[in-house]
């Protein structure tokens, strides 16, 4: 057993199994698998090397009590939107544990006050700290204007949080509108306008609000061992849907003769072109929008050899089903956060065969697991 075990994990529940030894945690989440594809063989599941501080992107909230007394942490399971206050994360990595100490320091010398939605006052939101080749800090603050932050204040923030001159400070004021979207606004206040973060050989540019793996190590090896999986010739055309900012596109892009993605994410898109264009990745193309809609419109003038699928935890959309299965590509390489969806998915798809189920443990400590699978047509 670990003997640096956090003292709060019994109230945060954000390393719920750390209790556990990580040799056993690996066993308990192998089982997972084998149970949920019990008539198949399962690769052993690739670890974290180090299954402490790997966590690249860490979202605190702050909040206060009737007394005033400051909190900067994470939600408390079932405890109604209370925040334990931590002064280190053992799973983040290092860097956050620095600016998390900073910005506490910097909130008791102000005069802010934490957010309170039911009675939309207060200030302070959330910080997000991500953590690359630089750094990254982003602040959330409320859009009521009675609440905005002076630029004194905004000052002593990034002086505050910048550990040199490659971390990367935003602002963003998330206004709550009556029977409309919330609307954010967002501020580049100091460093550069990105993070930066190498996977697979390629170096990414990452704006604050699009996704990129929190886990690199486990990423890059999840994204080598897709290549290896595909037994690609170059010839290929991939298609891939739920593609974020294209991480996945890019790395199979030198490997294949073109990569089609398509996001609903607009600020994964814009990052995604970006990349693209840096990089000269000239057969990968990215498009925006829902993927079941844009897919229909997207088979029309391109058959892809290759469809890869990494959706959100709710699994693949209806539409997409029916487009995939109506295309019929040799290979469907399916990545998932969340296996059990991936496996009623795969029960319901009809002419293909499981060839290769490869999970990896990209979040420690955690229940969750990650898992390939390779399916071909029958």
């Amino acid at each position: 057993m670990n003997n640096q075990l956090c003292h709060y994990r019994d109230v945060c529940g954000g390393c719920s199994s750390q209790d556990t030894p990580y040799s056993d945690q690996l066993v308990q989440k192998q089982t997972i698998i084998e149970e949920l594809f019990f008539s198949h063989q399962v690769n052993a599941i690739v670890p974290t090397e180090n299954p402490w501080h790997y966590r690249g992107k860490m979202e605190f909230s702050f909040s206060q009590d009737k007394k005033g007394n400051q909190y900067l942490g994470l939600y408390i399971p079932k405890s109604r939107g209370k925040v334990v206050d931590l002064p280190n994360c053992l799973i983040a990595k290092a860097p956050t544990q620095t600016i998390l100490e900073n910005v506490r320091k910097w909130w008791k010398e102000t005069e802010l006050n934490a957010y309170f939605p039911p009675r939309d006052r207060g200030s302070l939101q959330t910080l997000t700290l991500r953590s690359g080749i630089n750094e990254m800090v982003i602040l959330t603050v409320s859009g009521n204007s009675d609440y905005a932050l002076s630029k004194s204040q905004l000052n002593s923030f990034v002086k505050a949080v910048q550990l040199d001159a490659t971390t990367s400070v935003y602002l963003i004021i998330k206004r709550i509108c009556k029977k409309k979207p919330t609307e954010f606004y967002e501020m580049h206040l100091a460093g550069p306008p990105h993070l930066e973060e190498t996977l697979c050989g390629h170096t990414f540019h990452i704006s604050p609000q699009a996704f990129f793996q929190p886990n690199r190590e486990v990423a890059e090896k999840m994204f080598l061992s897709s290549i290896d999986m595909l037994e690609l010739t170059g010839t290929e055309k991939v298609l891939d849907l739920y593609c974020g900012m294209g991480a996945i596109a890019m790395i199979l892009a030198p490997h294949v003769c073109q990569v089609v993605g398509i996001e609903l994410n607009s600020m994964a898109v814009c990052d995604a072109k970006d990349n693209i264009e840096r990089l000269g990745l000239e057969n990968v193309q990215i498009y925006q929008g829902d993927v079941g809609k844009i897919l229909e419109s997207t088979l029309a003038f391109y058959t892809p050899d290759i469809i890869v699928v990494d959706p959100p935890r709710s699994g693949l959309d209806e539409k997409s089903k029916i487009l995939i299965e109506k295309v019929r590509p040799n290979k469907i390489l399916y990545i998932s956060c969340n296996p059990k969806t991936q496996a009623e998915d795969i029960a319901n798809l009809s002419g293909y065969q499981i060839k290769t189920i490869a999970p990896f443990d990209q979040f420690p400590h955690t229940p969750h697991i990650e898992n390939i699978i390779l399916l071909t047509t029958i």
